[in-house]
């Protein structure tokens, strides 16, 4: 496939963005790691506005109703006010009730203590040397990611791990993994904190709300009537988003070195590397349903990994780092981090040996099976669409 030019904006474009990053990432290596602080006060002061704007907005709704049926005062109903104020309320609520802010958390297979004491054990042992809270949900997927987020309310920690991800990472290179989304625990990312979290799962329930499914069906006018409506929640989301990107950099690379300190610096960069290839999980989920060499994919997965050559890898780096785009986006680019994390130096704190580390692979060997299928399954309906 021929390589696509950037035009002249394009790389205009991409000057700037590198620039920026250049200085965050700069910024943060001489110890100076927090931005400007005007951006994030702006930030909140965007937020604040927003749920005072969805209080307004679900007071508003609820005024009608009363107003509607006469209640408490407010004059005798009649049918016309009546239909008038249900009209006007009705969107109005079932928007505040659509948009009320729920944890929202990808799916994943459940993996208790009880399955898995010696998993447990380790996650409670990073969490410990983090000074956080171990999560009170672990859950696995078949995806070479992992994530750290909220469920339940009050909102309760939950971890995520892509079983490719751990069977694909060498032992203390596993320990890195755990330790940079525990630390987001703690790490200061705006984006997690209650207030902006709230503003932003707002805003973006409005804009999916106001998205129309087709603007060639339907009542004419309408879709276009949604689309301008569209534009006050989305401009906000954007601002909001872009006012804490840096601030998310920040965060992110205060994870990287706070899974330094636990793993150590080299493992915190050897899990970081191989990032830049996550989508060799294909080659191995096809490499393991037509000439399969290993037990399943995912240590099929950690053979591609061993194996890349380095010319291959310095290349997928080159990839990488040209695709920085987005002044917001909540991650630096992956060979950011990778500096990052080398210019400090760390030793581990928490060692994982193979021995403990082949305990935890017998007890998540009953997940796989299931898991790499769901994989397969992915990967099928990825090229069937095609």
């Amino acid at each position: 496939m021929q390589e696509q030019r950037q035009t002249a904006l394009e790389r205009a474009w991409q000057r700037v963005v590198d620039r920026e990053a250049q200085r965050i990432r700069e910024a943060f290596i001489q110890g100076q790691g927090r931005p400007a602080p005007a951006r994030p006060a702006f930030a909140y002061a965007l937020a604040a506005l927003v749920l005072l704007g969805y209080v307004l907005m679900a007071a508003l709704g609820a005024w009608l109703v009363v107003w509607g049926f006469g209640w408490w005062g407010t004059g005798p109903s009649n049918g016309p006010r009546l239909t008038f104020a249900l009209i006007l309320a009705a969107p109005l609520l079932g928007y505040v009730a659509l948009a009320f802010p729920r944890p929202q958390v990808p799916p994943g297979r459940v993996v208790t203590a009880e399955q898995a004491p010696e998993f447990h054990r380790l996650i409670g042992e990073v969490a410990a040397q983090l000074g956080v809270k171990a999560p009170e949900r672990v859950q696995l997927d078949g995806d070479v990611n992992a994530f750290m987020g909220r469920a339940g309310l009050p909102p309760r920690p939950v971890l995520g791990l892509g079983l490719p991800l751990w069977y694909g990472l060498p032992a203390q290179e596993r320990v890195a993994i755990l330790a940079h989304e525990l630390a987001h625990q703690r790490n200061g990312d705006p984006a997690r904190g209650s207030l902006i979290w709230a503003a932003l799962t707002m805003l973006a329930q409005a804009v999916q709300v106001l998205t129309p499914d087709g603007l060639g069906s339907g009542v004419p006018l309408v879709p276009y009537l949604l689309l301008a409506l569209r534009l006050l929640p989305l401009g906000l989301y954007v601002a909001l988003v872009s006012a804490i990107g840096a601030e998310q950099q920040t965060a992110e690379y205060r994870a990287d070195l706070m899974a330094a300190q636990v793993a150590g610096s080299d493992a915190a960069a050897g899990a970081l590397d191989k990032l830049h290839l996550s989508q060799a999980l294909e080659s191995a989920l096809h490499k393991q349903r037509h000439m399969p060499e290993r037990p399943h994919a995912f240590l099929e997965l950690r053979h591609i990994w061993d194996t890349v050559p380095d010319a291959q890898r310095q290349q997928k780096r080159e990839e990488y780092a040209a695709r920085r785009a987005r002044l917001d986006d909540s991650h630096p680019a992956t060979v950011d981090r990778l500096q990052v994390v080398r210019a400090f130096p760390q030793p581990p704190a928490l060692v994982l040996d193979e021995a403990w580390s082949a305990r935890i692979d017998a007890e998540l060997t009953p997940f796989v099976r299931p898991l790499e299928q769901q994989a397969f399954e992915a990967y099928q309906e990825r090229y069937a669409a095609w």
